[in-house]
Formats: structure tokens, C-alpha cells, sequence
């Protein structure tokens, strides 16, 4: 552990990513909610991460090499700092503390004779699961403390320790469920991983002779790595007005209405988005936008036919978004499928019955992975149990949750789709489908709590320890210790976001923290609530029929698939092609492909090349988005300019 060559878990890799996995819970937390700047932890492998691992790689790596060769990290170390960096993007700001604390924070404070909370929902309001307004404790968190004044931390202890297991619990079953299936989609059916291309890419770089990674002297890096971060500090200076803004980023977008009947397709292009969707296979990024352009023209028709699209079901749009939905739900049926017998041969070797499948790589051996599974399986059900929700509505609340992360990490493995948010949420889907006038006011309370965790587009950790484990493949001889180091990252790096959250809180009032969450979108999610209570809701009547035609065709996507050899639609494009932020980024997504699929009629030797460049572009866009930061940080500090979202 203090280092030998052969280690692989070294004492100082691992006190730097967890050092670093501090700094970047603080740097996000302070540059979403004090600074208004970019959001750096919206992505499946967020830029807030990648910019401190280019820190090591770039600046700390060559200069260690110039002092002493060994003190440099190996490809090892490397990868376990990264690893580090990845589990904690998981918690700071919006990729989860903005949704967690508004639950814990919002119902005594904004409570309001007008919205009736006291008369509806308080009487089954799990008071251990929400932070007390007594002595004002909440009112000075929203508003700031008055002079002189001191955190009250007592009131958010219960809450947040309750809360803190049960997400632990979470983030453990997902890591478990991801030993399992590491390799049946790594040894079986070949997933390619494409986002984790990029941190191998420069490990590969920096462990090349020299003391700069061999990356940083190739001419078409060069010219990419300069565009990106020539067209950032453009934009940088067009916050002094200095000079006109250059149209590139999430927040410079023309919609495109083909006609009245059809919605706008908002073009904007995503540096980030589109340098990650050169690394993803040609024929998903051909899937996505012609799926999504079919898509459309269907809503076209149908308005043109006048039949309602419109609904109070997946997506929150009904009809054509349900369609997609229900191919997403065959995905994974699809996947758990195709999986069977490696799952059955997980249990046999889990039971002790058969010496086979060899799990000695694996993050976890089978039995750990499996009695994993089932105790945090029942803690959680216990937990939520205790929280207000009958056992037949945690049965259906479970399934649909797991389904969506199960899924999602899926899809994060098979195409590397950098953006990609939840297709539903589980527990407004879980309402919909039961009918909210047949749930209990308890367990309909209960289940509003779950805006907590429910929206977690990044499941709790699952997909973020898929791609820790895929990464260390090759590079470790044995996993032993790193769910270890992944878990206590998890709860350090919660732990620090909380905590310096909630301080900022007092210290400056959570009101003023921007983004909307703080200020309205946390009463949106109790007054959902109040909705489910007084308007008994269901799925829209045409809905199901949606979903069950977009399961019928993705059963005959994939039987095409099967089929025929030439058919270049991937049926997971049609699963994912209406997801929110993929919309948002369908321009990035045809460009890539553009880009793609003529280098291939080129040469595969081009596409080569063309990495290069595309790398080069990748890391001149993160440090520009850094400068921005740094120039938010000295000369805007509360007027921050975000110039990266997703």
C-alpha cells in the first residue's frame, strides 16, 4: 500500500484523486451556486473531472519527471485517480446535491396557508427525512444568516445521515450489479466503451519516453487543442463586450421550425458533446438523429391527422416520447435476456455450485457481488418501507428505478453518449402507471421525496463504476480494494458537497445559489405532491398504445439487425433518440457522424488521424472552460457566464 512498484492501489495515488476529489466538490459546488458559472459536473464523465486529470497528466506528470523519473504516477496510478475523479462528479451541484437538499430543505419553510402542504401531505411527512425549520434553522439557509450568527448544522444531522445510508446502499447495489455484468459486456458481447477511449488515450500518451506526453507534440493535436481554446478565450473576452460572441456552446442555439405542426429543433453545437460523439460507432450516431428527425415528422403527422400527442406520461410530453419510452423498456428486457445465462452461471458460482464463470478480475468475486445485491436490496426496501411506501408500490417503484439506471449504464457502455438524461423518472412513472387516485396519501408523500434521487440521470454511480471498472481492464492484474475506494470516495465526496453547501447557504442565502433550484423548482417538486392528492392521474389514454408500438418496433429493429448484415440503424438509437439532452445536442450528434463517416470512406487510417485532432479539440475547449471559470472567479464573481451545459 505505501508503494511498491507492483502495487496497484499506491498510497499516494490514492491520497491524491481523494484530495483532488475534495477539490473538485468544492471548486463545482462554489462555481454553480457563488460564481454562476459553468456547469462543470453535467455529464457522464463531466468535464470537472477530466480537467483535474489533464492537471496530473499535463502539469504534475512532466514535472516530476524533470525532478525525480519515479516520482511521476504510472498508467496504474493514473487510472485510479481517474477512477476517484469520476465517482465524486457524482455528487457536487446538479448532477445531485441541488436536487438532494432542496427535498431536505423546502417543506416547513415554504409552507404556505395558500398551498395547503400543513392540510395535505405534512400529516405524512417522514420528519426524519427532512430538516426542521425550528428557531428559523431553514429560513436563515434560504435567506443567510443575520450578523453574527452561527450554522445551526444540528437540524440537517437526522436527515442527512438517513438520507446518506440509503444512497450508499444505492451506489453499492449498482456497483455490485455492475460486477455481474462486467463481463458478459466486456468478454461476451463486446461492448466498445467509447467513453472511456479518452482517458486511456492519454494515459497511453503519458506514459510514453519523455518527459511530455507524446500527444502534446503531434501538429494535428496542436491545431486542435489551439482552435478550441482560441475560440474560448474569444469568448471570454465577449464578456467585457470587447468582442463580438463566437457561436459555439450549449447556450448559443437557433431553433429550426419546419412548419407550425412540427416542434423546433434547436441547433447549437457542443464542443464537448461532439468530440466524445467522434469516439462513438458510426451507425449509433446514424441511429440517433434519423430516429430523432422520424420522430418529428411523426409528431408533424399526427397534429396534422389531429390526434393529440400530448399526455401526462414518459417524458412528460406523452405520445411520441411514450413510444421511444417503450423501446428503452425493451432494451433492457432485451439486455437481461441476452444476459441469462451468464446470470445463471453468476448464481451457480455465487452459491458455490460450480467453479465456473472465473471472476477473479472482477471488481468483486460473484458471491460478494450477489449477497451485495440482495442485503442492499433489502435495506433499501426497509428504508423506503419505513419512509411512508406500501410494500406493492416499492415493488413497482424498484423495478422501473433499476430499470432506468440498469439501462442507462447500459447505454453509456454500448454507445458513450456523453449527455444522456433518464428517459422518465422512476417515481412520477411509478404514479402514472398505478393510477395516483389508487396509491395511499402516504405513500404518494413518500414517493415526491424521491425527487432526491429518482432524476439521477447518472444512477446513484452505476454507469460512472461500469466505466471505472472497464478502464482499469489491462491495466490492473486484480480489482481487490477498488469498490473499497469507490465507495469511500462516494461518501467523502458527499459528505464535502453537503456540507459546503449547506455553509454557503448561510453564509450568502440558498436563494441567490441560480439555476432555479433553490427558488422554485424545489417547491415544483412537493407541489407535485399536492397534484397527485387532488387530481387523481393516470398514463394519457393513448399512451400505452404508443408504448406498446414502440416495443413492437424495436423488436423488429433488432430482428433487422440480426437479419440483415447491411441494415446500419442500431436499434438502441431509436431507445435513446428523444431523450432530452440528446435533443439538445442533435446538431453535435449529425456532425459527428458527417465528420465520421467520411474519414471512414477515407481510411480508417483518417479516423485515426482525425482522434488526434478531435483530442486536441477536447482538451483546448476543457481548459478554456477553466480560463472562463478563473475569469468569472476575478471579475464577475455572482454574474458567472455559462459557457458549458449540456
Amino acid at each position: 500500500m505505501a508503494g511498491t512498484p507492483n502495487s496497484v492501489i499506491t498510497l499516494r495515488s490514492l491520497a491524491t484523486g481523494l484530495v483532488l476529489a475534495i477539490v473538485l466538490n468544492v471548486w463545482v459546488t462554489y462555481g454553480t451556486y457563488i460564481l454562476h458559472s459553468s456547469r462543470m459536473s453535467v455529464a457522464h464523465l463531466p468535464i470537472s473531472a477530466l480537467a483535474l486529470f489533464l492537471l496530473v497528466v499535463f502539469l504534475y506528470n512532466p514535472v516530476a519527471r524533470s525532478l525525480y523519473t519515479r516520482a511521476a504516477f504510472t498508467g496504474r496510478e493514473l487510472s485510479l485517480i481517474f477512477c476517484i475523479l469520476l465517482i465524486s462528479s457524482l455528487i457536487p451541484g446538479k448532477a445531485f446535491v441541488s436536487y438532494f437538499l432542496t427535498i431536505v430543505s423546502t417543506p416547513f419553510y415554504f409552507a404556505q396557508p395558500e398551498n395547503q402542504w400543513a392540510e395535505l401531505f405534512f400529516p405524512y411527512l417522514p420528519e426524519w427525512l427532512v430538516a426542521s425549520n425550528q428557531n428559523n434553522a431553514m429560513g436563515w439557509f434560504y435567506e443567510g444568516l443575520p450578523p453574527g450568527g452561527t450554522v445551526p448544522w444540528s437540524p440537517w444531522i437526522i436527515p442527512v445521515a438517513w438520507w446518506m445510508s440509503f444512497f450508499i446502499a444505492i451506489f453499492v447495489v449498482g456497483a455490485c450489479i455492475a460486477a455481474i455484468f462486467r463481463k458478459q459486456w466486456v468478454e461476451y458481447e463486446r461492448l466498445t466503451f467509447p467513453l472511456v477511449q479518452v482517458p486511456l488515450e492519454l494515459i497511453a500518451a503519458d506514459q510514453s519516453p519523455g518527459r511530455w506526453p507524446k500527444l502534446v507534440y503531434d501538429r494535428l493535436f496542436q491545431v486542435g487543442f489551439g482552435l478550441a481554446l482560441a475560440i474560448a478565450i474569444w469568448n471570454i473576452f465577449s464578456f467585457a463586450l470587447i468582442v463580438p460572441q463566437l457561436p459555439v456552446g450549449t447556450f448559443f442555439e437557433t431553433p429550426l421550425q419546419l412548419s407550425p405542426m412540427f416542434p423546433s429543433i434547436p441547433l447549437r453545437i457542443s464542443p464537448y458533446m461532439l468530440c466524445f460523439g467522434y469516439f462513438i460507432n458510426v451507425d449509433i450516431l446514424l441511429s440517433i438523429w434519423v430516429f430523432f428527425m422520424l420522430g418529428i415528422l411523426e409528431i408533424g403527422a399526427l397534429s396534422y391527422i389531429g390526434l393529440n400527442t400530448e399526455g401526462s406520461g414518459p417524458g412528460g410530453t406523452g405520445g411520441v416520447n411514450a413510444q421511444f419510452f417503450g423501446g428503452f423498456l425493451v432494451y433492457v428486457g432485451y439486455a437481461l435476456w441476452t444476459a441469462r445465462r451468464h446470470l445463471l452461471a453468476v448464481v451457480r458460482k455465487a452459491a458455490g455450485r460450480d467453479a465456473a464463470p472465473d471472476d477473479s478480475k472482477e471488481l468483486v468475486s460473484y458471491r460478494i457481488a450477489v449477497a451485495g445485491v440482495l442485503a442492499g436490496t433489502v435495506f433499501i426496501c426497509a428504508w423506503l418501507y419505513q419512509s411512508g411506501i406500501s410494500i406493492p408500490v416499492i415493488a413497482v417503484f424498484l423495478a422501473f428505478l433499476f430499470v432506468l439506471y440498469f439501462g442507462t449504464t447500459k447505454v453509456i457502455a454500448e454507445t458513450g453518449v456523453v449527455f444522456l438524461d433518464l428517459p422518465v423518472n422512476a417515481h412520477q412513472i411509478t404514479v402514472l402507471s398505478l393510477g395516483s387516485g389508487n396509491v395511499s396519501p402516504q405513500s404518494l408523500t413518500s414517493l415526491g421525496l424521491a425527487s432526491a434521487y429518482a432524476r439521477n440521470w447518472r444512477g446513484l454511480g452505476m454507469g460512472s463504476v461500469v466505466l471505472a471498472d472497464r478502464l482499469t481492464d489491462g491495466l490492473w492484474p486484480r480489482k481487490k480494494g477498488l469498490l473499497l475506494v469507490l465507495t469511500v470516495t462516494f461518501l467523502v465526496s458527499m459528505v464535502t458537497a453537503v456540507a459546503y453547501s449547506i455553509d454557503w447557504g448561510y453564509s450568502t442565502g440558498a436563494y441567490n445559489f441560480g439555476g432555479g433550484a433553490f427558488s422554485n423548482l424545489n417547491v415544483h417538486y412537493y407541489e407535485e405532491i399536492v397534484t397527485w392528492m387532488k387530481n387523481p392521474l393516470s398514463l394519457g389514454q393513448n399512451e400505452p398504445w404508443f408504448m406498446a408500438a414502440g416495443a413492437v418496433i424495436f423488436m423488429v429493429l433488432l430482428k433487422l439487425r440480426h437479419w440483415l448484415v447491411w441494415w446500419p440503424l442500431a436499434p438502441v438509437g431509436f431507445a435513446i433518440c428523444f431523450a432530452s439532452n440528446i435533443r439538445d445536442s442533435i446538431l453535435s450528434v449529425f456532425l459527428a457522424w458527417l465528420i465520421k463517416f467520411i474519414l471512414l470512406k477515407v481510411g480508417t487510417g483518417a479516423y485515426r488521424t482525425g482522434q488526434r485532432f478531435f483530442l486536441g479539440v477536447l482538451l483546448g475547449y476543457t481548459l478554456g472552460i477553466v480560463l472562463s471559470f478563473i475569469a468569472d472567479a476575478l471579475f464577475y464573481p455572482g454574474q458567472g457566464h455559462m459557457m458549458h451545459d449540456w
